[in-house]
């Protein structure tokens, strides 16, 4: 009698060459894979390197070791997944948006955390709920304090993040952010700014050493775009656009000195803060900036390279005296009488016709130096070309400068900088606090002294830059405080003064101020 064994193994034979020769030869490339597949996905250990992957990714730094800190509670949520983890982000991303939809932020904030245990790597989800912490769920309740722990739970938020993306700058960068912009420019922020102040457990996490005057919210800040300046510096990638991501450390600074301003403090400290300012703008000034044109710049080389290509057009001028004035001439003599007539017509009186015929005249009207090049004699020919190719690469060059300079308003920044350092300037400015304080307790004798004499500083700074005496934001500004004064005035039954110190600068700020 054939034993039990015997039989099952008998089966078991049967059910083997009972298979299709396709089927079998798939179970045996399978099983011939496993060996290969285990060889090269075998984690590291602390006696091993691991296979071929672990290697690799300790070659490249891609694993969490090299990314950042290892958080033991995530690795175990990616090895639960088996391989779907895909499918878990994809399924707690759209319940995640759903929750923010219906504002149901406890959940809200329950599935980002699980999203930052499965992806501890992805910039978004600490960027996402960071943001949900400080501003969406801190506004929900009444009390300032209770507003502004929600807010530093963002941040630390933030922190957490950091500690799991040591090459991760942007998340240094919103640090900065949420401390200055949300401390500093929130309905709350002269609350918020003495809390912070005083936020003993968040300074000792931070920075221990930091001393009472450096817990200014503003220059902590700062500190956080300086430190990720630093990383991207140090050849991590920076996955955002430099020259705004650049600009913030200049920026913070200002808002550091303006903040103090409107705190009340002045003299050597307000001085000192607008130092920093200017020197943060320097600093930017000289940083050299990728662009679209793949074309580094540094913002600050604008006039020089204005400077050169001029001197490169003089020394061209020099080679083919009257190269310029001659091909402008032949230009102009070659339009059609209808492109002379349209060229006459003011530019907002020409009709459609007219538009195209003087846009047809000033391409053809238009000389380079390089056309100059290209019609001097034989003998000085190849100089003349180079020199306009050097001068053509100065006045792009700039023209990218000036470009990138609007962006940031770089120009109005560094006037800034550069005025409110000086002595009228800081008179100005503690004036006004001045005026404003005895305006709003009544006195208003004190008040209106205070003000005009707040007028006359001011008329000295933009005496002092043709920048800001032109721009209307600061017109805007000026037009504020006059507002003010017109109100002592009425209160006192005495006539607005005519002509007034700043009256230019209400005429650039318009009607009805």
């Amino acid at each position: 009698m054939t034993s039990g064994p015997g039989r099952g193994g008998t089966a078991t034979r049967q059910a083997w060459l009972g298979l299709r020769p396709e089927t079998l030869l798939a179970l045996v490339g399978i099983m011939a894979l496993l060996l290969p597949l285990s060889l090269l996905s075998q984690p590291a250990d602390s006696e091993s390197r691991g296979g071929f992957l672990a290697r690799m990714r300790a070659a490249r730094g891609l694993s969490q070791a090299n990314l950042g800190e290892i958080d033991p509670t995530g690795e175990t949520m990616r090895f639960a997944t088996l391989g779907l983890k895909n499918v878990a982000v994809a399924l707690l991303w759209d319940r995640a948006n759903h929750y923010k939809k219906v504002e149901d932020w406890a959940n809200l904030s329950a599935t980002l955390e699980q999203l930052t245990k499965l992806q501890p790597n992805f910039y978004s989800v600490w960027d996402f709920q960071a943001h949900n912490l400080s501003y969406n769920i801190s506004v929900e309740f009444d009390d300032y304090r209770d507003r502004y722990a929600w807010v530093i739970k963002g941040i630390e938020f933030l922190r957490q993040g950091i500690g799991l993306n040591r090459f991760e700058p942007r998340l240094l960068g919103r640090m900065g952010w949420f401390l200055g912009h949300k401390i500093g420019k929130s309905d709350e922020k002269q609350e918020f700014r003495k809390l912070f102040v005083a936020d003993d457990d968040f300074h000792e996490r931070d920075d221990p050493q930091r001393t009472l005057p450096e817990r200014d919210n503003w220059l902590v800040a700062r500190g956080k775009y300086r430190q990720a300046q630093q990383l991207a510096d140090s050849g991590v990638p920076l996955k955002t656009t430099a020259l705004i991501f650049h600009s913030e450390p200049m920026m913070t600074a200002i808002n550091h000195a303006r903040a103090l301003e409107e705190d009340g403090v002045f003299g050597s400290a307000g001085r000192r803060a607008w130092e920093l300012a200017g020197e943060e703008m320097r600093r930017f000034a000289t940083r050299e900036i990728p662009t679209s044109w793949n074309v580094p710049i540094r913002l600050g080389l604008k006039e020089a390279e204005q400077a050169r290509a001029k001197r490169l057009a003089e020394e061209i001028e020099k080679l083919v005296p009257g190269g310029f004035a001659k091909l402008e001439a032949e230009r102009r003599a070659a339009l059609s009488p209808e492109q002379r007539v349209a060229l006459d017509v003011p530019a907002l009186d020409r009709d459609e016709t007219q538009l195209q015929l003087a846009m047809e005249a000033e391409s053809a009207l238009e000389v380079t130096w390089k056309d100059v090049a290209r019609s001097a004699p034989a003998e000085v020919r190849d100089r003349a070309w180079e020199l306009a190719l050097e001068e053509t690469e100065a006045r792009e060059t700039a023209e990218i400068i000036d470009r990138y300079r609007d962006i940031v308003n770089f120009d109005f920044w560094r006037a800034t900088c550069e005025a409110e350092v000086t002595e009228p300037a800081l008179r100005a400015r503690e004036l006004t606090w001045k005026a404003d304080r005895e305006f709003a307790a009544a006195r208003l004798t004190a008040a209106r002294k205070a003000y005009e004499e707040a007028f006359q500083a001011w008329r000295e700074v933009f005496d002092g830059s043709q920048i800001l005496r032109e721009d209307r934001l600061t017109a805007d500004d000026i037009a504020e405080i006059v507002g003010r004064y017109r109100k002592v005035l009425e209160q006192l039954d005495e006539p607005f003064p005519s002509p007034f110190v700043l009256d230019d600068i209400l005429a650039l700020a318009g009607p009805g101020e």
